[in-house]
């Protein structure tokens, strides 16, 4: 069985991190299937999850301030 990758998110408001996974806003939503919105579970706050170039970009320069 292939270990599982957690998807961890920062919350842009209020700091928290948190794994993303089932973390949509509102499952209801009729475009909740391939909605990117991901709903911070400390303060709620609604964000859309970055993904692609930009998320890779995000993390890199993530680990390096980390480093610091």
């Amino acid at each position: 069985m292939p270990a599982v990758v957690k998807r961890m998110e920062t919350c842009p408001l209020c700091g928290t991190g948190f794994d993303a996974e089932g973390q949509g806003c509102r499952p209801s939503c009729p475009m909740a299937s391939g909605c990117r919105v991901i709903c911070c579970p400390s303060c709620h706050y609604s964000f859309p999850q970055e993904s692609g170039l930009a998320g890779k970009l995000r993390g890199l320069l993530d680990r390096r301030r980390a480093a610091r």
